[in-house]
Order: C-alpha cells, then structure tokens, then sequence
C-alpha cells in the first residue's frame, strides 16, 4: 500500500519508503576498505500507513531500520520495519490506529530512533517506549526487558563504554517528573537502577559519560500536561540544570544538578573529566521552537563540578547537529569530532535533520575539515567506523547513506575519517533511496 503525502516532514528526503528489500553484490565505485568487515544500521521514521494530522520529524514514523552488510569489498543492502506491537496491529486493521505524538492519545511505541549492540543483542531504540530486540538479518525478535527489570521506557541514547563494556541510561517519565538511572553490565544484566524526581517534566534527549560519571543537561522545555496531550512550552527564565549521577550511584541524596544559563541540546559528541572539570562537547541550541530558537552552534561546557561554575565557549557558529566521536574514545579526552553541517547551496530550500556536508573539528588546534555533497544531496549522521588495524583516534571511516534530490535509488559512502575533503573513497549504490533518519551504529564482524 503506497500512499503520498504533502507533509514537509513526509516529502524529499523524509519521504517513505513502502518496500523490504534484499539486494546482494551492489554496485561499487571505488575500493571499499578491507577493514571494514560488519554491518552499518541505521534507524528512523518510515510510517507504512499514512499518518493523520501533526506528523513531525523527527518525532513521528515508524521504525524502519537500514542495513549495508560489508564483507571483502562487497555490499548487502536489507531493510525492515521494527514490528512492534502497535505496527501488528495496524497492520492487521489494514490502516492508522495510533496518532502522533503531540496529537490526541493513543500513541505507539515507535522503536524508530537508533540501533546499537550490546551485550550480543542488537537494540533498536525509542526513548517514548522500552527497546525492541532485532536479529543480525532485521527480523524483529520482540520487546527487550532485560530480564523483567525495565518496566519502561529506555532512553534513545544510552551510551556504551568502551572500557567496561557498560551501557548506561537516563530514561525519562514526562507524566511522573521522574528520571531513572540505568546501568546494565557488559554481560547484559541490571546492576544500578534508581528513580528519582526531575525539577520540571523535560526530556533528556541524550548523555554523555566520564569513567565516574553520567553527565546530562535538563534544557527549559516544559511538558505540563494541563495545556492538552504532551504540549511543550519553552521557558527560559528556569535555565538549564546539569546533571551528574555518579555511575555507582545508589542514592538520590548522591546526584548533582548545577544550574546554568539557559540553552536546548539534543545531543552530546563526548564529555571528559580532568580533576573536578569535566568538558563536554555539543551542537548547542539557544532555545526549542519557532520563536525561540535563532541559533545553533558547536559548543565546548567547561563545568566545574566543586564550584558549580560553568564555562562556555562556541567553538563554531556553523550550524551543525549529530555529533559523534571514535566511540573507543568515549568518556576519555577525543580530538576529533564529526556532525552533520548544514550549509545548503543557493537555491536550496533545506530540510532540518538532512545534512549538506559533513566537518571534522580538531579538539586540539581547533581546526575544521569539510566534505560538501554535491548540489541537490543529503546526508545523514555520521558514522564512525574503526580501523582494527589503526592505532590512532582518526584511524578509521566516516559512513552514512545519501539521498538524491529526485533519485528513487539511493547511496552509501565511505569517507577517509583523516581526510574528510578528499571526497569518498567508496560509494555504493543501493537499488531504492533511505530516507532521511536518526541514529546509527557501525557493528564489526566478531
């Protein structure tokens, strides 16, 4: 059942695809890199029925997760819809019963905002709903409770470390004002999980973590449910409250909130701590909705955790969101930094979430390397994918998928991540495009 919409958030690069798709031995220009033996997923919103009124990304749609499988310079492409429950029963209806987020109940889970593995187990993720376990060829296993302890939601963005092989959380509950400390060891078990009381209803989009802590920031965008169904509102005048929670946190009486000016923030590249400092590096936003917001920027947060006193530093005005690190860097001092840049050519009309080019920021020298798609091209987040044989931080590629301005056919590419401006040193094409999505995960062949 193929359907269209006039929705800005349902056309060009955000329209839906209607196929699953098996398609082997692509198309290969270039020379894809031995090294990159695995699988590249990527998640985001693909509604199958036509949703009613107040579709928005990237809030709305669900999840379709797309997958490149690379293996000795040749590419597999395969893409499939989470099944969730709500997805089921839609499809057995044969149409739309669960409405968009910001419009009347009731809502589904969508599990359509990122995909990761962990403990063996891929995860796909939606932070209004608990995880969908997957397996290696997308078929969808079911929900993923670890063990019965979540009861929840999970958090969109947990954060892996590369160290102790944790996953750590903060999953937020916008009509109890609560917030929940999840840690699940490397084997896939719980072992801190602790609610406590948020100051307003907000969410928390994303964190980042240091070897003690999980750092997050709780922005002024107030849920009171008085106003009607989820209604945000941005208000200013609260600041913007950081949070530090121990990761061996026990004890609400342990946690930190320092307050600061106030700013937005969906995601977090990396945070480090040096003594009591931690930096944490972030597309920065300086406010949430169409009157609010004017500008978005690279910042560096410089947070004292003994005083509570807090540094800003823009380190680019260009706008740019989906930052990532090398994510065996994670939690430790990274150089580099890459995200999605917007800088639409003249004439362009630019879709918030689809990217035009992509930079690399050196932490060290502050200096920034871009790769411009050519006229009439997108990109998603990227992805960093390592060099086992590499020793160094920029030892690696920089991957995403490609949208094509009137192209049904689609596209992958594989960057050099220490030469981002050369261009891509492989490209594959792929038999249908992938629109515009979310959050992805680079999985190496065990």
């Amino acid at each position: 059942m193929q359907w269209h919409s006039d929705n800005p958030a349902l056309t060009n690069a955000f329209a839906p695809v209607f196929d699953e798709r098996d398609d082997a031995d692509l198309q290969v220009d270039g020379t894809l890199p031995a090294c990159l033996s695995g699988v590249f997923m990527r998640n985001g919103p693909n509604p199958q029925f036509e949703p009613g009124p107040g579709y928005a990304y990237p809030y709305d749609g669900t999840g379709m997760i797309h997958a490149l499988y690379l293996d000795a310079g040749r590419a597999r492409y395969r893409n499939r819809w989470v099944l969730t429950r709500e997805l089921q029963e839609e499809r057995q209806a044969g149409h739309r019963i669960y409405n968009p987020t910001f419009a009347p109940p009731p809502q589904a889970n969508l599990a359509n905002t990122n995909v990761l593995r962990h403990a063996g187990k891929i995860l796909a993720l939606y932070e209004g709903g608990g995880p969908y376990a997957m397996d290696d060829a997308l078929a969808t296993i079911g929900p993923h409770t670890f063990q019965g302890r979540l009861a929840g939601s999970l958090s969109a963005h947990p954060k892996v470390d590369p160290l102790s092989g944790e996953m750590l959380a903060l999953n937020y509950d916008l009509a109890a004002g609560t917030l929940e400390y999840l840690r699940v060891n490397a084997g896939g078990q719980v072992d801190r999980q602790l609610r406590f009381a948020s100051p307003w209803p907000g969410l928390i989009h994303d964190i980042a973590i240091t070897p003690t802590h999980v750092l997050a920031f709780l922005c002024p965008l107030v849920f009171d449910f008085s106003r009607g169904p989820a209604a945000p509102a941005w208000e200013p005048q609260r600041g913007t409250r950081i949070l530090l929670v121990p990761r061996d946190c026990t004890d609400p009486g342990q946690i930190r909130w320092i307050e600061t000016d106030p700013f937005f923030n969906w995601h977090i590249a990396n945070a480090h701590a040096t003594g009591d400092v931690i930096e944490a590096v972030m597309p920065w936003h300086d406010g949430y909705g169409p009157g609010a917001r004017k500008r978005l920027e690279l910042h560096r947060l410089r947070i004292h955790a003994g005083s509570g006193r807090v540094e800003d530093q823009a380190l680019d005005v260009h706008p740019c969101e989906f930052g990532r690190i090398n994510d065996a860097w994670l939690g430790q001092r990274a150089r580099y930094c890459y995200v999605g840049l917007r800088d639409p050519r003249p004439g362009e009309t630019p879709q918030p979430g689809a990217f035009e080019a992509f930079a690399r920021y050196d932490m060290t020298t502050g200096a920034k390397t871009v790769f411009r798609l050519p006229a009439g091209q997108t990109a998603c987040e990227p992805v960093f994918a390592a060099d086992p044989q590499g020793a160094g931080e920029a030892d690696g590629y920089i991957l995403s998928f490609i949208h094509a301005e009137h192209d049904e056919r689609g596209r992958f590419i594989a960057l050099d991540a220490r030469d981002l401006a050369a261009g891509p040193v492989a490209q594959v094409s792929l038999p249908r495009r992938v629109p515009a999505g979310l959050h992805g995960s680079w999985m190496p062949r065990a």
